[in-house]
């Protein structure tokens, strides 16, 4: 749990380091709220547990443990008559909030994320991803073959580029380009916003084609007619002719070797004058509050990738003969835009 310097100053530093250690404890109790459906139950008002009980299907008892513990972290309230409610921060994970956390809490706290978590001591020792070393594969080689588990991380991924459309559409202007392609762009998300907004540009949205299938939104959306949906290994090739390639939340993932290489081809593809628009976790110096430094320990826990500083991502866009050309804040990511070199 991360608290404010004021709320730590009133915190006893035993409290603080507790309350650290017990991190785990809160978000698997909001994975477990989230996956039961208990924060749309409450989405009308106050419920008995008995009505909760009946919409979820779960123990009695063990329920209400649950619901208790969840008024202690402020996510839920409980009257005089036994009957609990959502406290703003437990609307924010209920299902249809324009601001909907619930996928992430749902994903976070599935076997197959939180299996690499428990394997970290080994991971920091050997500097290999704990999933490959619980799962026998790599996290994007499970997901191919685990359809339930791809839906809920697809799903998380899109409920992230929800919450970052508005600060990414007010922190960059994408007046200028015609063709925009979106590079492992999941659902689509991000792209269907980009194009609503710019009636004039057109789009492509290259992922795999178990990916693309959940596209849903996009291809019912007002930008569907202006947007191909492309098929693609973005490491062999991505599609040609645009002038802005995005890649959001998608280098991370990768070692520079293979962040490098998708850049590349993005620098192949491009049309004379384009640009690569990575959008990422900047990570600060230390000794900073920093929310890409927890995002680094969740690459180093699943995949080979990791987060980058200013001077890293400057060094790949080398590398892949790009030239980094600004960087620009857009709520808790960097939109970091680069050039031919």
């Amino acid at each position: 749990m991360m608290l404010s310097d004021e709320a730590k100053a009133s915190v006893p530093l035993l409290s603080q380091v507790g309350q650290m250690i017990r991190g785990f404890m809160l978000s698997q109790a909001l994975h477990v709220g989230a996956k039961l459906g208990i924060f749309d139950v409450l989405r009308d008002g106050p419920k008995t547990l008995q009505q909760i009980v009946e919409a979820s299907g779960a123990h009695e008892g063990a329920l209400y443990r649950l619901l208790r513990f969840l008024t202690a972290v402020d996510v839920l309230c409980e009257d005089e008559g036994r009957r609990f409610s959502c406290t703003a921060l437990g609307a924010l994970l209920q299902s249809d909030h324009p601001q909907s956390l619930g996928p992430l809490a749902v994903m976070y706290g599935e076997s197959f994320l939180w299996r690499s978590w428990g394997d970290l001591y080994e991971t920091v020792k050997t500097g290999k991803p704990g999933f490959e070393r619980v799962h026998g594969e790599t996290f994007f080689g499970y997901l191919a073959g685990h359809r339930a588990e791809a839906e809920i991380f697809n799903a998380a991924m899109a409920t992230i580029s929800g919450n970052q459309l508005p600060a990414i559409l007010a922190a960059y202007d994408f007046a200028g380009f015609k063709k925009i392609v979106d590079v492992g762009g999941g659902h689509g998300t991000l792209l269907r916003g980009i194009l609503e907004q710019y009636p004039n540009a057109t789009g492509v949205l290259c992922d795999l084609p178990s990916v693309l299938a959940g596209a849903s939104e996009l291809r019912q959306s007002a930008a569907a007619t202006r947007c191909d949906l492309v098929d693609a290994d973005i490491f062999r090739s991505v599609p040609s002719g645009g002038d802005a390639y995005i890649l959001k939340l998608v280098l991370h993932d990768w070692s520079d070797t293979e962040a490098i290489q998708v850049l590349r081809n993005c620098r192949r593809a491009m049309a004379p004058g384009g640009k690569v628009l990575v959008m990422e976790a900047v990570v600060k110096p230390s000794n900073q509050p920093d929310l890409a430094k927890w995002l680094d320990l969740s690459m180093l826990a699943s995949f080979t990738g990791r987060e980058r500083t200013a001077e890293e991502f400057g060094e790949l866009y080398a590398m892949a003969d790009l030239r980094l050309t600004r960087m620009i804040p857009a709520l808790n990511l960097s939109i970091i835009e680069g050039v031919p070199a």
